[in-house]
């Protein structure tokens, strides 16, 4: 497993929606693993809480990146950790869950949510950009299929500033690698800002 790492909260939330209950779920996406057995101890808020108090040979990592797959393999067993904890037991029949991403993603992203779901124990998907509240909204107005639909599922980004410092960071580590002062940066950055307003 290697996921994204924490350390700048490069998370997204994950938020489970059943009818005739409501949202049951609210967590992170966040994976706590083994580092020698590779076993995962937490997910979610839990592992979130291990970021707060590290545990010798524990890692903490998310496989979304700006609410998207990053890492497939840790992102299946999330969203099956998950699901089973919102139904309170893996069900007998496979549902049909409904899922809203965020607007943007590619067609190869979506594709990687919609596998990562099938591999996590769902019969069929209905993916959407529509904002969670409003799908419910609109709801009795979608087409038949989309009725039968019990579970809905979004990745949301609440904290966008977060996804901007990782994404700085990581251009920082890059410059660093490549001799570039903290000051050239500064001053690209600056003709950029001026060039495009």
């Amino acid at each position: 497993m290697e996921g994204k790492e924490t350390d700048l909260f490069e998370t997204a939330d994950i938020v489970v929606y059943i009818q005739g209950k409501g949202i049951v779920l609210k967590e992170k996406s966040l994976v706590a693993y083994h580092t020698v057995s590779k076993k995962i101890v937490e997910v979610g808020n839990e592992a979130e809480d291990i970021i707060k108090n590290p545990q010798k040979d524990i890692k903490v990592v998310s496989p979304l990146r700006r609410g998207i797959i990053a890492d497939y393999i840790v992102a299946v067993e999330l969203l099956r950790f998950l699901l089973i904890k919102a139904w309170g037991k893996k069900p007998l029949i496979k549902p049909l869950i409904s899922i809203c991403v965020p607007k943007g993603i590619t067609e190869v992203e979506k594709k990687a949510i919609l596998d990562a779901l099938y591999q996590s124990g769902a019969k069929e998907i209905y993916i959407t950009d529509i904002p969670l509240e409003q799908l419910l909204e609109e709801l009795p107005n979608l087409p038949k299929e989309w009725q039968k639909v019990k579970t809905f599922i979004a990745i949301t980004k609440e904290k966008p500033e977060y996804y901007i410092a990782e994404q700085i960071s990581e251009l920082l580590c890059y410059a660093g690698q490549e001799g570039i002062t903290i000051e050239r940066i500064k001053e690209i950055f600056k003709e950029k800002v001026e060039r495009d307003n």
